[in-house]
């Protein structure tokens, strides 16, 4: 029989903060499977792409990272030793996860025991794998020995899973710790690695709970700080809503979900397909954030582009912002009032529709 609800995220709130074991906020090993199976489906690709983003753009000032790419051994030119993260020059470690090539076999045991190893004695703190599961290592560090050590060193255990079922060993290990074992599809969004990657680093503050009886991604219930991180659906049309005015049928798009399609200076204004009118947003993007300078006319798929008049706010809070729109020779033509809301990594939106030739960008 399924248990309630309520008794569902109870058992989620206990697992991600276990009794007895030292869960340090904000210090964390990220662990990256460089093996060759994980260039299939453009795996690593894609994790790289997202760490680079986190590492970059969405990871604290605050608290410390360490990072290591593996396959039969571990190689630590591609990362750094545990550091605090308002020191390190985040530009060159995107460089250095760029050289990350997927080659070899798997040994998460090994892995696990140098980034064990990254935390140092009895300190505390988590340790993150990124890989596809597998277990191709006939040499390795067996799980109960990692699992027993990091429960000595008060250390936890998590995973981030892509496409492969996880190997029933690293899935035991980690829940020994009193970790989580994350599960993406091999068609992830970046988005949704780092929630991940944020959960497992801000040691719980946000959870997020998905409804198992849905298959509609396009929305996220979570448990956050602001009414916009619990609820929010996703703009999701990047590649119009970056640059360029027309997609390759010659159209332009409006943030109005009543828009009739009409036609100015030869050119068809549709609504935009990811608008679902006023209402909580977050981009779809590796860096979802709106732009704060403006990008000038015919831009974001539309002729008037939204930006952000102002700054975004600081770490889990909320503020009241003007969203102006710029054509070609005016930054702000025009401009509607908006609400912003950081939720610890990621910024969520609440934005209000539009008249035609108006749409919020991404930068």
């Amino acid at each position: 029989t399924e248990a309630p609800a309520q008794m569902r995220i109870s058992w989620i709130l206990c697992i991600l903060l276990p009794l007895g074991l030292e869960n340090v906020e904000g210090t964390l090993v990220i662990a990256v499977d460089k093996s060759g199976s994980m260039a299939d489906d453009n795996k690593l690709t894609k994790v790289k792409e997202v760490l680079k983003n986190w590492l970059v753009h969405t990871a604290p000032q605050d608290g410390e990272v360490g990072l290591l790419a593996f396959n039969e051994s571990t190689h630590s030119q591609y990362g750094f030793d545990l550091s605090k993260l308002h020191t390190l020059n985040r530009t060159e470690i995107a460089k250095q996860i760029d050289k990350i090539e997927a080659l070899g076999g798997t040994c998460y045991g090994k892995a696990m025991f140098d980034a064990e190893g990254l935390l140092g004695g009895e300190s505390g703190g988590k340790i993150l794998v990124i890989g596809d599961g597998k277990l191709e290592c006939t040499d390795d560090i067996s799980m109960d020995e990692i699992a027993n050590r990091a429960i000595k060193n008060k250390q936890t255990i998590y995973t981030i899973n892509v496409g492969n079922e996880l190997d029933k060993a690293i899935e035991n290990a980690s829940r020994k710790t009193g970790g989580i074992n994350f599960k993406l599809d091999i068609d992830f969004s970046a988005f949704e690695m780092e929630e991940q990657i944020n959960e497992v680093f801000e040691g719980g503050k946000t959870i997020h709970i998905y409804d198992e009886n849905s298959d509609d991604r396009s929305s996220r219930s979570v448990q956050g700080q602001s009414e916009g991180c619990k609820k929010y659906e996703l703009l999701n049309h990047f590649r119009y809503r970056k640059s360029g005015n027309a997609d390759d049928l010659g159209r332009s798009y409006c943030d109005n979900q009543h828009q009739v399609i009409m036609k100015t200076n030869d050119v068809d204004f549709h609504p935009s397909p990811d608008w679902k009118g006023e209402g909580w947003y977050r981009f779809d993007t590796f860096n979802g954030r709106m732009p704060e300078n403006a990008p000038g006319g015919d831009k974001c798929g539309t002729s008037l582009a939204g930006w952000v008049k102002g700054s975004h706010p600081s770490k889990g809070t909320t503020k009241d912002v003007d969203i102006c729109f710029s054509d070609d020779s005016t930054d702000c033509i025009t401009s509607v009032t908006a609400k912003i809301s950081e939720c610890y990594g990621y910024y969520v939106y609440y934005l209000k529709e539009l008249t035609c030739m108006q749409r919020y960008c991404v930068g």
